[in-house]
């Protein structure tokens, strides 16, 4: 699995993890005690993809989806 998104955002993350679906990418949503760059004590949600061979298709879907992974 590889990260591929984070945001303090839930809602932003639920829906890429959407349009990951849609997409046919397999993912995975789990919540980080710190989120980088953000305030201390502030969670963040994270979007892993299951395969690795899905980095290229989602970070693409990124690009169209205008949002910057990590």
């Amino acid at each position: 699995m590889k990260l591929l998104y984070y945001s303090p955002d839930d809602l932003e993350i639920a829906e890429v993890s959407k349009q990951f679906a849609q997409a046919g990418i397999p993912c995975v949503v789990r919540h980080s005690a710190i989120c980088r760059g953000e305030e201390p004590n502030h969670a963040c949600a994270e979007l892993w993809i299951r395969n690795d061979r899905d980095t290229h298709k989602a970070m693409m879907l990124c690009v169209l989806l205008v949002i910057a992974w990590t």
